[in-house]
């Protein structure tokens, strides 16, 4: 009893520690920029050591972090089911779902570019974008489902919705194109996937 109580201990003093390593990092970003903020930066900010932050990840994988936790936080829940006559609010709610992801990306050109970077990179942390898709994917999927689509179908319009937003992302950061431009694609993709007869 005794040992499983250290060991609860250590791994709730262990995520207190990352979160903290986290936050310090997502503040140090906003306010010096990606490349100005260094891991002794973030430790001093952190207050802990160089050591703990590296446990938690080296400077590209606490921004994938930090990314990955605003992303998480804006997901916006499916819609319910219509009633019989109603209204689907599938295309509505797909056209605008990448919205808040959008917005968080165009509040800070210079980090969102460093974490396109990190994405193209394919490094194994990235592990939270296959967790962003899994959940994106079945969020839109039951729109879709709810607002009367059959399964297979949703489902195959989920994952090119998926796809069309990352490769907006990609534009984004090259620079090629701009948020209205890209929220305007999105809402066109939303459109064709929910059409009759597709």
């Amino acid at each position: 009893m005794f040992g499983e109580h250290v060991h609860s201990t250590r791994a709730e003093q262990k995520r207190r520690t990352s979160a903290r390593v986290v936050r310090a990092a997502a503040r140090l970003f906003r306010e010096r920029g990606f490349q100005s903020t260094t891991v002794r930066q973030i430790a001093a900010e952190a207050e802990v050591s160089v050591g703990a932050v590296m446990a938690v990840g080296d400077k590209e994988s606490l921004l994938g972090l930090v990314y990955d936790q605003a992303i998480a936080d804006r997901i916006p829940t499916p819609p319910e089911p219509v009633e019989d006559g109603a209204a689907p609010p599938a295309v509505d709610y797909l056209a605008h779902y990448f919205d808040p992801f959008l917005a968080l990306f165009a509040e800070n050109d210079d980090l969102a570019r460093a974490y396109f970077r990190t994405l193209a990179r394919g490094r194994p942390e990235n592990a939270a974008l296959g967790a962003l898709r899994t959940l994106s994917e079945a969020n839109l999927t039951a729109a879709m489902v709810n607002g009367g689509m059959g399964e297979a179908r949703a489902r195959l319009g989920a994952q090119v919705m998926f796809a069309g937003y990352l490769g907006e992302l990609m534009l984004l950061a090259a620079g090629t194109t701009e948020p209205r431009q890209t929220a305007a694609r999105l809402g066109a993709i939303a459109a064709f996937v929910t059409e009759e007869g597709n």
